[in-house]
């Protein structure tokens, strides 16, 4: 166990919530799992205790295992009980500054002055979340994917405000959970790995809008050509096509009309075609759901897929929010992505990809083909380096 870390807050009994406790469990720490009614936390410790007997079922963890961690979980609902004790606060509740907000001020109120606080948000600004608290010198970015149980990725997030040995307790503490800590060296919007991907997702639905391609022909390209585990529609169905919008839009919102979302997507979202969840997205999952096998790759959708997060990661850079290496480590275990996306980029040639967003860009006027200086700089002198 991370020295001077015995016991861990999760507000939030949620998808993400319950399952960042049971890694925390699994991983020998006391947690408090805290959310405002008895329902919900009784709903997450349940998912808990269902997740834990599958382990043991397959044998993954013995039933002692299962049974200890159980016991490592005391579900509450007064933030004071879940707080009082905690050397470490982490927030997973819904992506609302307002709700963030009121949870931070009852956390303050509670929480032990050497707490560490870490938001597993997946998109908002960990500076602006720091500054609702009164340690944002101790608050940091820890944002784990879904499932936590399974997914190996945790990016740790440097606000304005935050302490070194703060992100290096937060990195060891991951590492203790059996997760592999990225390190955002900024806080920008989206971090590194939705920062690259929702962009795709969205340059995926403006290609079906525009008539370009179908759902198909783009998700036989993303996992043919691109070498990813699902297509860019599917992995949408499996996010949910809500969520993908919602961080579109406030990517909108804080960065530029360079996000704008897809109407494809909108209208999805209208519709409640939400994605697996609703049995029906862009696949209806009750009448075979993906199909795509038997489709050819594009490639000049291979091109406007790579573009698009071509143009983010250049930015990535420029601004020195991640290195190459990190970028890559994220994508390949937050995204799977079997190799680098800068490898992608270079083996389509950088110079091709900027000439892709030139052409989309003379094309639509739109905001999101501007091809990013450092990307043009990049291709001029063949890479983007170390």
């Amino acid at each position: 166990m991370t020295a001077d870390i015995d016991t861990i807050a999760v507000l939030g009994a949620g998808t993400m919530g319950h399952g960042i406790a049971e890694v925390a469990a699994l991983a020998e720490y006391e947690v408090r799992l805290r959310d405002i009614n008895e329902e919900l936390v009784q709903n997450g410790y349940d998912q808990i205790d269902w997740s834990l007997e599958k382990m043991a079922d397959r044998e993954y963890i013995t039933e002692a295992e299962a049974d200890a961690a159980r016991e490592r979980v005391t579900p509450v609902v007064p933030v004071e009980d879940a707080v009082a004790d905690a050397d470490v606060v982490i927030e997973a509740v819904p992506e609302d500054m307002d709700i963030k907000a009121e949870v931070y001020a009852e956390v303050d109120a509670y929480a032990p002055d050497h707490a560490i606080y870490g938001s597993n948000t997946s998109s908002l600004s960990i500076t602006d979340l720091s500054e609702l608290t009164d340690r944002p010198n101790r608050f940091c970015g820890m944002h784990f994917f879904n499932p936590p149980v399974r997914m190996d990725l945790v990016e740790v997030i440097r606000g304005a405000h935050t302490d070194d040995e703060i992100l290096e307790t937060i990195e060891t503490l991951a590492e203790d959970l059996g997760k592999t800590p990225v390190r955002v060296r900024k806080d920008r919007p989206g971090f590194i790995v939705n920062r690259i991907l929702i962009p795709m997702l969205n340059e995926a639905a403006w290609l079906v809008e525009d008539n370009l391609a179908t759902v198909e022909e783009v998700d036989a390209t993303a996992t043919e050509s691109l070498g990813l585990p699902m297509g860019a529609f599917e992995l949408s169905d499996q996010i949910g096509n809500d969520v993908t919008l919602h961080i579109l839009e406030h990517f909108q919102d804080v960065v530029g009309d360079a996000y704008d979302p897809a109407p494809l997507l909108e209208r999805a979202v209208a519709e409640e075609r939400l994605g697996r969840k609703t049995d029906e997205g862009f696949y209806d999952y009750d009448d075979g759901g993906v199909d795509y096998e038997a489709v050819d790759p594009r490639t000049d959708v291979e091109h406007r897929l790579l573009a698009a997060m071509a143009n983010e990661v250049a930015t990535l850079l420029a601004e020195d929010v991640a290195t190459n290496e990190a970028i890559d480590q994220a994508m390949g275990l937050g995204a799977g992505f079997s190799e680098g996306p800068v490898a992608l980029f270079e083996a389509a040639g950088l110079e091709t990809l900027v000439e892709t967003l030139d052409a989309a860009h003379e094309d639509t006027g739109a905001e999101r083909y501007v091809a990013a200086e450092s990307l043009r700089t990049a291709a001029e002198t063949g890479g983007f380096g170390a």
